[in-house]
């Protein structure tokens, strides 16, 4: 059961606005029943109040990202956790199957169907999150099952190898072979293969920009589009006109600004033990750092972030170099929330009407 009444889903409908952002319009989802500038959303910050606390009175030195084995033990048991709550009612049919990696590995992927499928409509290929060496298909089950029961689309998510064990490229050719066995076989899914649509939330959505790149490199075009949930691209940390980041550009209200800033400058500091974690130094290469490669050639795009994620200046500058490349690009800021809301479907109406979104711009394109 949903921990959020359809009248406040509805509201936060209804409050959205749109906002200019160097030149771009983006949608801008404003807190439904809060009036206080730059504030969490009142749900979150009640779940979260004691761990801002906590972080705002602990020195910086003690949360550096620990790559160590003990260290990604740790960080994979905080990723791995279900943060959702069962409340799809329809029965979404999951199937598992597996596909043969190139080095004869078999990688595992579920495939959802609803009880009255579109026989021939769009795919969805969700490609789950968790810094490339953690996270799972079934953090964001529900999430994906919530899509599929409100579009009766088939969806496909995949359990890719996750780093250090694997280092780059293997989690990324992963996903990338998956994709072209669900061109492959979309008959077989119920789905066009004309209209798959790849997504994935932060490091997922750095996974779903590599899929889309390699296919329009390889000439394959199997990705009618893709949606990029607060994804990572710049692990490099490249600075232009769109990306300066600074703590000025995140709106908060006072009496959180302490927390608030601590724990998106901490997170944002996790993003420097990627060359660790990935096994390679070359984090400014193509394809782990999209966000310095020409964007032209991308099909069109959904992109969505938290105002006080750590990566929504390199989410937002990146629609804005979509955008002013002619790529059909369609942007969506989440007022009060930070990073990772597509987990937690039922608990935070931010999450379904993300979800609703997604449908959207999968029926337009």
């Amino acid at each position: 059961m949903k921990k959020y009444s359809e009248d406040l889903l509805q509201k936060l409908k209804e409050c959205q606005s749109t906002q200019d952002y160097y030149g771009m319009e983006i949608v801008v989802k404003n807190l439904p029943d809060c009036d206080e500038k730059g504030a969490m959303d009142p749900r979150l910050y009640n779940d979260m109040k004691g761990g801002l606390r906590m972080m705002s009175l602990m020195p910086k030195r003690f949360m550096k990202m620990d790559t160590s084995e003990k260290g990604i033990a740790g960080l994979r048991k905080s990723f791995n956790g279900i943060k959702s709550v069962p409340c799809v009612e329809r029965n979404i049919e999951i199937t598992q199957e597996h596909v043969t990696a190139d080095d004869g590995y078999m990688i595992p992927i579920r495939i959802y169907h609803s009880d009255t499928p579109k026989v021939g409509g769009p795919i969805l290929y969700y490609i789950h999150g968790g810094g490339f060496f953690g996270g799972h298909p079934g953090v964001v089950e529900e999430s994906v099952k919530m899509f599929v029961a409100k579009t009766d689309f088939p969806a496909v998510s995949v359990d890719y190898r996750l780093a250090p064990e694997n280092p780059y490229p293997r989690g990324h050719q992963d996903c990338y072979q998956v994709l072209q066995w669900i061109y492959a076989n979309a008959e077989k899914i119920g789905g066009d293969k004309e209209r798959i649509f790849v997504a994935g939330d932060s490091a997922g959505g750095n996974l779903t920009q590599y899929c889309t790149t390699r296919d329009w490199e390889d000439g394959a075009h199997m990705v009618r589009g893709q949606m990029l949930l607060y994804p990572t691209l710049n692990m490099a940390g490249v600075k232009d006109e769109y990306y300066h980041p600074s703590m000025d550009q995140f709106e908060m209200t006072p009496k959180q600004k302490k927390g608030l800033t601590k724990m998106i400058s901490v997170f944002g500091d996790m993003t420097s033990g990627m060359e660790a974690i990935l096994g390679t130094a070359e984090v400014n290469n193509d394809y782990l750092n999209p966000y310095t490669r020409d964007p032209k050639k991308n099909p069109p795009t959904f992109v969505t972030v938290g105002e006080h994620d750590y990566l929504k200046l390199e989410t937002l500058g990146y629609a804005v170099k979509l955008h002013n490349a002619g790529v059909d690009t369609t942007a969506v800021l989440y007022k009060g929330f930070g990073h990772a809301y597509f987990d937690n479907t039922g608990v935070y109406p931010q999450c379904e009407d993300c979800i609703d979104e997604m449908a959207k711009f999968v029926k337009m394109h």
